[in-house]
């Protein structure tokens, strides 16, 4: 067993010289010298490297070719790839495809990351993922023009991300100065960027105490909706259209699953920029088969998937 930690360390150490062969580093980055048999650590005072640790260290060797990193990108682990982020001979074909990674986490690290490309952090501008928008709008190096997207965000996390943003404009500042959430209107007080004026008039913000988010509140999905169907006396088709205008994502989404909403909603929702709601209207069971079968052409395999199979 000690032969095994010995090799693991020795692996370690030959990926992150810089005078390893390329040969070794593609063997490596392959994971061709060990498998992924789980050695037992229960007799050892000390635990061996995994082997993720030894493709850790694989990823910041700086001589890494395109290929070896391409092959990293294509890692099954998630944390392999997110440390790509730092190193200096990514291609941009490479940038483009962890930014469309599955896995949000590594979109997210991306998105942090003050080492990802500004053409890269334009596209996590747009992400259907409410967390990796957050990322990109606190990212001290986002463009003013992502910015001026994000602050539209119909969640209060990107906005307040924006906020407090010293790239900010102030036309967007000004603009966030008047949002609906506190937390949005405290953010631009604290901003340094702010006009005088409006951390004039802001000022207060500052001095509110702070609300734990456990205190009972409305719940977020009630709160989305325009008002609480009633049988007696409301039409469920009208409803229906007005809650898929929500400003809530979840509602939106509920009712784009709905039988019952009308194809209008339904085909404005197969245009949504979240593959969420163009999943939902795929899945939904009245949905026309015409716009199933555009959604068959999704560029997101799961509402694809899902399109296809109720054709």
């Amino acid at each position: 067993m000690m032969a095994g930690a010995d090799n693991n360390e020795i692996r370690r150490k030959l990926a992150r010289n810089t005078r390893t062969p390329i040969a070794v580093l593609e063997m490596l980055a392959k994971r061709e010298f060990y498998g992924e048999e789980k050695e037992e650590c229960r007799d050892y005072i000390i635990p061996p490297r995994t082997v993720e640790e030894v493709l850790e260290s694989l990823a910041f060797n700086p001589n890494l070719t395109s290929s070896i990193l391409a092959k990293l990108a294509q890692d099954p682990s998630a944390k392999i790839r997110s440390l790509l982020v730092y190193h200096p001979n990514m291609t941009s074909e490479l940038w483009q495809q962890i930014a469309q990674d599955e896995d949000k986490d590594v979109r997210e690290y991306i998105a942090s990351s003050i080492d990802t490309p500004i053409h890269i952090l334009e596209t996590l501008a747009l992400d259907t993922d409410t967390e990796v928008r957050q990322k990109v709008a606190a990212n001290p190096n986002t463009p003013t023009t992502s910015l001026d997207i994000l602050y539209q965000d119909y969640m209060a996390e990107v906005r307040t991300a924006v906020a407090g943003n010293q790239n900010s404009n102030v036309i967007v500042l000004e603009q966030l100065g008047k949002d609906e959430k506190v937390e949005v209107r405290r953010a631009v007080a604290k901003n340094p960027n702010t006009p005088a004026p409006l951390q004039e008039s802001l000022k207060d913000l500052l001095d509110l105490p702070y609300v734990p988010r456990y205190i009972p509140k409305l719940s977020p999905t009630l709160a989305g909706v325009s008002r609480i169907y009633k049988p007696d006396t409301d039409d469920l088709a009208t409803l229906l259209s007005e809650y898929a205008k929500s400003d809530n994502a979840f509602v939106r989404f509920v009712t784009l699953m709905h039988p019952l909403t009308p194809v209008d909603s339904i085909t404005e929702g197969c245009q949504s920029l979240f593959w969420q709601e163009r999943y939902a209207v795929a899945d939904n069971s009245s949905t026309p088969g015409e716009i199933l079968e555009q959604l068959a052409n999704d560029s997101n395999r799961i509402v694809r998937a899902t399109a296809k199979a109720n054709l």
